[in-house]
């Protein structure tokens, strides 16, 4: 009984460490999310813009602004 507790918490530990430690986004508002990404695209390409409103008080806009500067920039 013993070798099978430790068998399968083993197991766990081991099945533990294969998950991803960065959590994915998801935003709630796509709209926002990719008018943010699109800013932040505009931004990498040296054309800074940014909705400073948006992007202070909307998680969306604020992730998708981070991703777009991110992801474009070359």
């Amino acid at each position: 009984m013993l070798i099978k507790i430790l068998s399968l918490t083993t197991t766990l530990l081991i099945l533990g460490g294969c998950t991803s430690s960065t959590p994915s986004y998801h935003p709630q508002n796509q709209k926002v999310y990719k008018k943010g990404f699109d800013d932040g695209c505009k931004t990498a390409n040296g054309d800074y813009t940014k909705s400073h409103h948006l992007f202070n008080d909307n998680l969306d806009y604020h992730e998708g602004w981070f991703s777009g500067r991110k992801e474009c920039n070359h």
